[in-house]
């Protein structure tokens, strides 16, 4: 029985060592939740809840000097979990269309919590997004809301009860315009339209990685990772061009007759210097067609703006080079 007894208790030990380990980490660093009586009765104060929350109409929104203090503890059973024990304040936020916002509530309180929601009382599960921790300011980012109402609570895992002082700010997430259309061959710009045989393009732009040459197998020698823009030219066949680039960036330009299989139809291609190096390629067309160049860099999202000259095709009466025509007749 003795031994039976030792077994049992050693059991226990080793079942609340368990449990100690198992225990989340913040309520290790939280230590015992505080207790704020929950308010069952309206207190008549803007904020304290759904029937009365501060309303925000318009973006970008900015309130200074906010607080949950006095607001009383009103909603207790929330997605927010031990973060809606405290005292909690009540927003409206009001779209007349749909966008994309960013939230950050700014405060040096701790064990501070806030949710989104579309319902209020805020669903007890789960709701739209929510962001806790014992420190810091909270975020909720590139959230894409439907035109409506949707309510944001600010609580605390007690204690601190409350939080003293916030700012809450709320902006419309913009997204970045679209890249230039030379972003892909689809939309890659006739280097017989240009007026002149030497111009700039700011890959830093906009432009994006679509193409690389393959590393060291490729007609570069190396992987080509960087932001790309794109130029096509016709050829006839036996015609020659020769490009060249310069840039900031380690720069790397190629040529080739199918972006869809861009590297393995790269017919000239060149990445022997570093940054602020030329590049050249020079070719003579196997065959007529297009041929596009893709002016491009070797590091991923490496950019700059870049200097490109292009020696033209020998012109003839059929096939025009913009002025640069009479240059190389």
């Amino acid at each position: 029985m003795r031994t039976g007894k030792l077994t049992l208790a050693i059991l226990m030990i080793l079942g609340l060592a368990v449990a100690a380990s198992a225990m989340d980490k913040d309520e290790a660093l939280h230590g015992p939740t505080g207790y704020v009586p929950e308010q069952t009765s309206p207190l008549l104060i803007t904020g304290a809840d759904c029937t009365d929350p501060i309303v925000i109409s318009s973006l970008p929104a900015n309130l200074t000097g906010q607080t949950n203090c006095g607001m009383g503890n009103t909603y207790a059973a929330t997605c927010l979990g031990n973060y809606d024990g405290g005292e909690d304040v009540m927003y409206r936020l009001d779209l007349a269309a749909e966008t994309t916002i960013d939230i950050l509530m700014s405060t040096t309180a701790t064990w501070t919590g806030m949710l989104l929601d579309d319902s209020c009382p805020p669903d007890p599960t789960t709701c739209i997004a929510i962001n806790t921790g014992s420190a810091g300011n909270r975020a909720i980012n590139d959230k894409t809301l439907a035109a409506g109402s949707y309510w944001i609570m600010i609580d605390t895992w007690p204690t601190p009860n409350c939080v003293p002082t916030f700012s809450l700010t709320i902006t419309e997430d913009v997204p970045p315009p679209p890249p230039p259309a030379n972003d892909v061959c689809a939309g890659a710009i006739d280097l017989q339209s240009f007026e002149t045989n030497v111009f700039t393009v700011d890959l830093c732009a906009g432009y994006t990685n679509n193409y690389d040459a393959g590393g060291s197998a490729g007609c570069t020698g190396y992987a080509s990772a960087a932001n790309d823009a794109t130029y096509k030219v016709y050829l006839a066949e036996g015609e020659n061009i020769t490009a060249s680039m310069t840039g900031a960036h380690d720069s790397a330009i190629w040529l080739v007759t199918d972006c869809a299989a861009a590297a393995a139809t790269c017919v000239a291609g060149a990445d022997d210097t570093v940054a602020n190096g030329i590049e050249t390629i020079s070719y003579s067309a196997a065959a007529a067609g297009w041929y596009y160049l893709i002016i491009d860099g070797y590091g991923a999202g490496a950019c700059s703006l870049t200097t490109v000259t292009i020696d033209a095709p020998v012109a003839n009466e059929y096939q025009q080079w913009g002025g640069v025509k009479a240059m190389f007749k």
